[in-house]
């Protein structure tokens, strides 16, 4: 966490983490509401914008109070979301000096934008709505009149301005030695000595209980001393309150001691009794955790504490993994990149191993298909939660039969170390090796493999067609025997006839 983001609507106080830089926060309106959001005004971050979103997706900008800064902003807004983005911009002392370095007059014509760096207050007349491009700038009123608009900003960096008129610039310093007059924001563990307060013309707001002074100031910085709460005693001391992001030194009576960054001065400094750390793969499986160290490296003891950053090791084979890790009421949890892929086959009677049996997502492992101990394919996938593996297309299908062509009613085909039984003349086999052994009535062949294997051996329904076959051609023969001893008589009766 970067920081804290207060807001106000209404009478609602919302107290928003910055977790990211920049920093877009969004929160439900439906209607119009008065509003105020600021950050600490020691971090190096700022309000960029405010806007008002409709439900449509259109942007407005609310109407500011007089004089808002990238640390603090207040004003009136309507639409349906109130967005506020939070950009890295430049913190701010707990004296902060105002010094007005002089007025400009300008004319702006079409075309050609009018460039303001550093701050300022602009306001501008022009015969054409005003345009304005850049960030933290900020309206703080307008009106139309007679055709003329007019408008008055706030610039805290680089912004453009496009109009056709004219526009008055009143530059201002907030870094002078030598300042005109100061702004003191109450900040823990600093005081302000040397000022009396007074009245500015235009008060630019940095927070909302700052006060105006003049003077000589002299800021004496005091350590702060935090309570430290919990399931474990100890002291908190932070020795510079105006640096950021903030050190807090922390003591535990365990002996443990912490160095803790924080870009807000917390209340107190939260314990824990350590409950023990888990590691969850990406599909939230448990993994087995190695160790658990603080951000410097240090073994994790007794006690866990609020703010540091903790991490988990997880070690696979031979290779540790680091990961960042969540505190949740003494535990410590993290969430890797790690999975324990799970084989999912097309067919059943397989065995899958996949090694390593952890790994990254998306590198690479090894996927083997044993069937009855023996290795029938072996894959290299991308590692996941689930891996889908077509086992089906490792099978072949060969037809076994006789020297007629019949096909072998029971047979079994040896292929490597495996055995696959055939029935009615097919089979279907992993073909691991060539040639194969095809076993009938306990006989062996050795054949190569192909879609259609023939035997030198003769099945029953062989034997059958083979027995009507020969009594077809001995009954052919029979009838052609009898006709050739006709045909005999005949030769021999007409020999015996005597003609006189």
């Amino acid at each position: 966490m970067y920081g804290l983001l207060i807001l106000v609507i209404n009478a609602t106080v919302l107290t928003v983490p910055i977790t990211s830089i920049p920093f877009i926060y969004t929160a439900p309106l439906g209607g119009c509401a008065n509003f105020t959001a600021y950050v600490d005004h020691l971090s190096p971050w700022g309000i960029a914008s405010v806007h008002a979103v409709s439900n449509t997706g259109a942007l407005t900008k609310p109407t500011f109070q007089p004089y808002p800064t990238p640390k603090f902003v207040n004003g009136r807004v309507c639409g349906d979301f109130l967005t506020v983005k939070v950009e890295r911009w430049r913190s701010l002392g707990p004296v902060v000096p105002v010094t007005v370095k002089g007025e400009d007059s300008v004319y702006v014509y079409q075309g050609v934008p009018l460039e303001v760096n550093g701050t300022a207050i602009l306001r501008v007349k022009s015969f054409t709505p005003p345009q304005v491009e850049g960030d933290f700038y900020f309206k703080v009123w307008s009106t139309q009149s007679l055709g003329v608009y007019m408008e008055e900003y706030v610039v805290y960096s680089t912004a453009k301005i496009s109009a056709y008129g004219i526009a008055n610039i009143t530059y201002i310093s907030l870094s002078d030695t030598k300042a005109d007059y100061y702004f003191v924001i109450p900040t823990a563990g600093v005081r302000v000595d040397g000022v009396k307060p007074w009245t500015p013309d235009f008060n630019l707001m940095f927070s909302p209980n700052q006060t105006a002074a003049v003077g000589r100031p002299r800021v004496v910085v005091e350590q702060i001393a935090l309570p430290v709460v919990g399931q474990c005693n100890g002291t908190a001391l932070v020795y510079n309150p105006v640096e950021r992001p903030l050190q807090i030194y922390v003591k535990l009576t365990t002996g443990e001691e912490y160095v803790l960054n924080f870009y807000h001065l917390p209340t107190a400094v939260k314990t824990w009794l350590f409950k023990g750390a888990t590691a969850k793969t990406v599909d939230g499986q448990d993994l087995p955790v190695y160790a658990v160290s603080t951000e410097d490296g240090l073994p994790v003891a007794m006690c866990i504490v609020e703010g540091p950053t903790y991490y988990v090791y997880v070690k696979v084979g031979d290779v540790v993994y680091k990961y960042p890790a969540e505190v949740r009421e003494g535990a410590v949890e993290a969430y890797t990149d790690l999975v324990k892929p799970r084989v999912v086959l097309d067919v059943q009677g397989f065995n899958a191993t996949v090694a390593p049996e952890v790994a990254r997502l998306g590198t690479n492992v090894t996927v083997r298909l044993l069937l009855n101990g023996s290795v029938v394919a072996e894959y290299v996938v991308r590692a996941a939660p689930r891996l889908v593996i077509n086992a089906s297309s490792l099978y072949r299908e060969m037809r076994v039969v006789d020297v007629l062509g019949s096909p072998i009613d029971r047979f079994a085909v040896y292929v490597g170390g495996l055995k696959f039984y055939g029935e009615r003349g097919a089979a279907k086999i992993i073909p691991l090796a060539d040639p194969v052994a095809v076993e009938i009535n306990g006989v062996k062949y050795l054949v190569s493999v192909r879609p259609v294997v023939k035997l030198p051996t003769l099945t029953l329904e062989s034997f059958v067609k083979m027995f009507v076959a020969a009594g077809a051609v001995g009954a052919v023969a029979a009838v052609g025997m009898r006709g050739r001893r006709e045909e005999k008589k005949e030769e021999r009766g007409g020999r015996d006839v005597v003609e006189v």
